[in-house]
């Protein structure tokens, strides 16, 4: 009668093997053995010499189920079936100078020649580690525990290169209690050795603190706005540039220090900060190879605007001389002077005796000195102007801002010969008519009081128009009031008109002109003062007009309305 054979796992496929009688169920690496077969001894033994040995062999066994041992003699490994592959079985890593050949992907593998541990990923064996390898070659980074001159711990990493220390890392600052070859001390970061000359860092840095031991601070930049508190010096003769167009040179020739601009007909200009304003001092005109101080358009070789101070004057001086000349004159005055003397001109003894054209006269000492005496006279003084405290003549004495009669009880005459009339700075009085010399208006500004009868033919005022009767206003307005008598308003739209201004006792007159036959709403204002609103126009006509009447008073501003006829 057949039996089953179950597997532990139930869930497994399959789960169970059926052996039949008399014969042998060959499904595993081990045989079952049916009821009746003949020679069974043999097969029960080799089952259990096959799981005694777990199937050790070069190659894996046929028929693996999950879980099965299987002794890899090739590898020297024990492996178990994963229920699709066998893996190495335990922590058992091949050790030799050599990686097996038969590794499976995640095998490791210890390299016993540098004591290095390598992984098989399917395809080559990559280091897990330690990087370097014991020896005089040593290559890569080590850790290590230096003890420092305080007797205290610091963990480092070296770093080696061929065998040589090329670099200790360090989180601490630190002085080696044991000496270092190439190691006085050791800086947070990275030091490098000192033993080998030549020693650097190569590649760009992103950022550095010193160059050369200088902190970066100390270096002028050539990209920016910078500053120096040391002596900056350019020793070569071709000197200092500066412009983008590299427009302004400052160099050194067999002559001496040349300063230039490079552009063709462009200027040279010094400037001061006078009071926080940036004020032109000097100008060399490019154009014109001009010097111009005070000035920036030099109409000379040298053109000063303003005062010279100087201490000598040794050339010909052919231009106007204003100011001061307090220094002596040695040398002869031979040519004619065409220029103006605008201050002092004085002269101790001697007789000028050509002719002396000058600007102005002037004593040394303020109503001192005569021109001229009472027994020698000059023949006749001409004069366009005459600017004198009193002028007197036989009969009349001018006296600052009058003229008067010089003999008691004499009439003072302003006549006009012939025809002619008096005039007095436009007006002409001729007779007893009164005129202005341009035949324009004589305009009164003061107050004008007549005690008899006024007479005129007509009294005009100016008239201000606001708006125009193409274009009346729609938006509330103030209208100055202080000069006008007469307004004329063009409005086209509901407005505020605020009249201000309006002098005391004066009376003005205004006329509205509404632009369309709408009903305009105004309202009136007097110095902001609302005195009441009106319709202009009726709703039918075009161009409603009204007149008004502005009085002022002393304390009161009214408006009154006028009726057409």
């Amino acid at each position: 009668m057949a039996y089953t054979v179950d597997k532990t796992n139930s869930s497994a496929s399959p789960s169970s093997y059926t052996v039949q009688d008399n014969v042998l169920n060959t499904q595993t690496d081990l045989k079952f053995i049916g009821k009746g077969y003949a020679g069974y001894g043999e097969v029960i033994h080799e089952n259990f010499l096959h799981l005694l040995e777990n199937f050790a062999n070069s190659s894996a066994p046929s028929k693996p189920i999950q879980g099965q041992l299987w002794y890899d003699s090739g590898a020297s490994q024990l492996k178990v079936y994963t229920g699709s592959n066998f893996v190495p079985a335990g922590n058992t890593v091949p050790y030799g100078p050599t990686a097996p050949a038969n590794l499976v992907t995640g095998d490791l593998w210890i390299d016993s020649d540098t004591g290095q541990l390598y992984f098989y990923n399917g395809t080559s064996n990559v280091l897990i580690g330690p990087t370097t390898s014991p020896g005089a070659n040593t290559n890569g980074f080590t850790f290590e525990t230096i003890t420092d001159n305080t007797d205290t711990d610091q963990n480092v990493t070296k770093l080696f290169n061929d065998g040589n220390l090329i670099a200790i890392i360090s989180e601490d600052t630190f002085t080696p209690k044991a000496a270092i070859s190439g190691f006085a001390s050791i800086t947070k970061g990275v030091t490098l050795s000192t033993a080998i000359s030549d020693l650097k860092f190569a590649g760009t840095a992103t950022d550095a603190d010193k160059l050369g031991n200088v902190a970066a601070a100390n270096y002028l930049r050539s990209n920016a706005n910078d500053t120096t508190t040391g002596t900056l010096g350019v020793n070569n003769d071709s000197g200092l540039s500066v412009g983008a167009d590299s427009d302004l040179t400052l160099t050194v020739d067999g002559t001496g220090v040349v300063v230039q601009n490079i552009i063709s007909d462009t200027d040279i200009t010094f400037k001061v900060n006078d009071g926080g304003t940036a004020t032109t001092l000097m100008t060399m005109d490019g154009s014109t190879a001009r010097v111009g101080i005070g000035t920036i358009t030099p109409t000379t070789k040298l053109d000063v605007s303003g005062t010279i101070n100087a201490t000598a004057f040794t050339g010909p001086i052919t231009g106007n001389v204003v100011g001061n000349v307090t220094g002596d004159v040695t040398g002869d005055l031979t040519g004619t002077v065409t220029g103006s003397a605008s201050l002092n001109l004085l002269k101790s003894g001697g007789t000028l005796t050509g002719t002396l054209n000058s600007q102005t006269i002037l004593p040394s000492s303020d109503s001192t000195y005569n021109l001229g005496t009472d027994g020698t006279r000059f023949a006749s003084a001409f004069f366009d102007t005459l600017d004198a405290t009193e002028i007197k003549s036989q009969g009349v004495t001018v006296n600052d801002n009058e003229i008067v009669a010089s003999r008691s009880n004499d009439d003072l005459v302003l006549k006009g010969a012939g025809t002619g009339a008096v005039v007095l700075d436009g007006l002409s009085i001729t007779g007893t008519a009164l005129s202005a010399t341009d035949s324009s208006a004589v305009t009164i500004d003061d107050d004008l009081q007549v005690q008899g009868n006024f007479t005129a033919d007509s009294i005009i005022g100016e008239v201000i128009s606001v708006g125009t009767i193409s274009a009346g206003v729609t938006t509330n307005q103030t209208i100055d009031a202080t000069t006008g008598r007469f307004f004329e308003i063009f409005i086209n739209a509901d407005v505020t008109l605020n009249f201000t201004g309006a002098q005391n006792g004066t009376l003005k007159r205004i006329i509205l002109i509404s632009q369309t036959a709408d009903i305009r709403q105004v309202t009136f204002q007097i110095d902001g003062v609302t005195k009441g609103s009106r319709p202009l126009g009726d709703g039918s006509t075009t161009n409603a007009k009204e007149i008004l009447e502005l009085h002022s008073y002393e304390t009161q501003k009214e408006l009154v309305l006028y009726v057409f006829v």
